[in-house]
């Protein structure tokens, strides 16, 4: 039986390049689950291969007819239909340059979303200056959960504002935000002030609350701010908010900053030539 299970157990695990080893173990370095598994065999353990959390959605769906051309497909139609700014759709924890402030955070909240965090409603606050990396640490969780087949938005609230304007159904718009297991709104605070545009804030906050499924906000509000609003209508936005949001803080560079330097650096060079 030992040798059956050790057989089996090489033919599902395939060790990629940049799979890692953490506890004396191999690690998938897509999922951050297990590869290997230690049997508890008397006299002695052995290390045996197991297929990790990615590899096990990949055989499901094989098992239920899909091919993995099929399987891409329809993660490549996740992403389109969830993260709609092109750009986003390339920032990845595997692309973090390691100058990212919160980097380990955002990889737990991943690694685990679907085992705790979803299931308890639990979502996040990113907030701090422009440019310290809120967007690139919320979209890596978006594209992280959509290759794991987890279905996430990433939207600003001026887009929600715009389709809810010439939605036919506002009502069944709203409703549709909760087909996502994950709602990310980039940029709070930065939506068109009118009373308008403040309703669509709160029927989008509201009916996610409702539905005890998780968001995470980025804002370069500050907590102080969030907590104590200038004008009350905007508590009852807030106040959902912080209830079910954690807030993280970003402090440090300003990227945006560092890359636009970057770039006007380059054209100068050029320029010189």
């Amino acid at each position: 039986m030992i040798e059956t299970i050790e057989r089996l157990s090489k033919q599902s695990g395939c060790v990629h390049p940049d799979d890692y080893i953490k506890d004396g173990l191999v690690y998938c370095h897509k999922c951050h689950t297990q590869k290997e598994i230690m049997l508890g065999l008397i006299p002695k353990p052995k290390k045996v291969y197991c297929l990790c959390e990615c590899e096990t959605k990949i055989r499901d769906m094989k098992e239920q007819g899909f091919d993995e051309k099929q399987i891409q497909e329809q993660v490549d139609r996740m992403r389109k239909s969830g993260v709609r700014d092109e750009s986003f759709q390339q920032w990845t924890f595997e692309n973090d340059d390691g100058t990212q402030q919160n980097t380990d955070f955002a990889k737990v909240y991943a690694e685990n979303f679907a085992d705790d965090f979803y299931k308890t409603g639990s979502g996040l606050i990113f907030w701090g200056s422009v440019g310290t990396g809120k967007t690139f640490l919320a979209a890596c969780i978006a594209n992280y959960l959509i290759d794991k087949q987890i279905p996430a938005l990433m939207t600003t609230f001026n887009k929600v504002i715009d389709e809810a304007f010439s939605a036919p159904n506002k009502a069944e718009y709203y409703r549709n935000f909760n087909k996502y297991k994950l709602l990310i709104i980039d940029d709070l605070g930065t939506e068109r002030k009118t009373d308008y545009g403040m309703e669509q804030v709160f029927n989008v906050i509201d009916d996610r609350y409702k539905s005890g499924q998780p968001m995470i906000i980025t804002t370069n509000l500050s907590i102080k701010s969030i907590k104590n609003p200038e004008k009350i209508e905007y508590s009852r936005i807030y106040d959902r908010i912080l209830e079910k949001c954690s807030p993280v803080q970003f402090t440090g560079k300003n990227y945006r900053q560092k890359a636009s330097e970057v770039n006007k650096k380059m054209m100068s060079e050029r320029m010189k030539r």
